[in-house]
């Protein structure tokens, strides 16, 4: 009963993660419109945006060192955190972002106007946001879904120390990721369950997120660039 409760309340984490991840994506998606709904100028909602943020990743990160404490048979974020090979590592994770995406694409014959449902309301995002959309999706947004489809996610069903429960992790984990993206299932969720993998992959190899959190930001930068 009390595993019961405390996988319970992990799941319970996962919730409200996401549920905060999504409050906080409102202040960078539809920033004109609330600025106007609050009464506040461009500065005085920049600073409310930036304080909830920080308050939320906040959150976030103290509820996934709240799981690593009570159960981490991998050895999640230990010290020390920054290493070069893991540095290296996280960068062919990017490498490997690209190939995985262009090659799913190719091969299930996507062209260059096809575009799936979750990149055509960013399309959308990217008008009516302004600056907010970019720092949105370079950064805020792959902290959180890293802390969420990788570190909650995984301490939560796929923590014990084997092999095949690492490899059914990152499944899983992929899939969870491209489910999000693409809630309609349709030939898109490929490319984003693949993309969810390999930065699976580089969270378990590295065992720290900080490392999975790089590839995710270098990979969305890239779409800018």
């Amino acid at each position: 009963m009390k595993k019961f409760f405390y996988f319970l309340g992990n799941v319970i984490t996962i919730v409200v993660s996401f549920i905060i991840y999504s409050v906080v994506q409102q202040f960078y998606f539809y920033p004109y419109r609330l600025s106007k709904e609050l009464h506040l100028e461009n500065v005085s909602f920049t600073l409310l945006t930036a304080l909830i943020t920080i308050i939320a990743l906040s959150i976030v990160l103290y509820l996934y060192n709240l799981q690593l404490r009570h159960n981490n048979e991998r050895n999640y974020n230990s010290r020390p955190h920054w290493q070069f090979k893991k540095i290296l590592l996280s960068l062919f994770g990017v490498i490997m972002l690209i190939i995985v995406s262009a090659t799913i694409q190719l091969a299930l014959g996507f062209n260059s106007e096809q575009t799936s449902t979750n990149q055509n309301l960013l399309d959308q995002f990217s008008h009516q946001a302004g600056n907010f959309f970019p720092v949105m999706v370079i950064f805020i947004g792959p902290i959180f879904e890293e802390f969420i489809f990788r570190g909650l996610f995984l301490n939560t069903f796929f923590y014990k120390n084997t092999n095949l429960n690492k490899w059914l992790g990152i499944l899983f984990s992929g899939l969870m990721f491209g489910y999000v993206h693409d809630p309609g299932f349709t030939k898109y969720i490929l490319v984003y369950w693949a993309l969810g993998c390999v930065l699976a992959w580089v969270y378990t190899t590295t065992k720290d997120l900080r490392y999975s959190i790089i590839s995710h930001m270098l990979f969305n930068a890239l779409g800018f660039i």
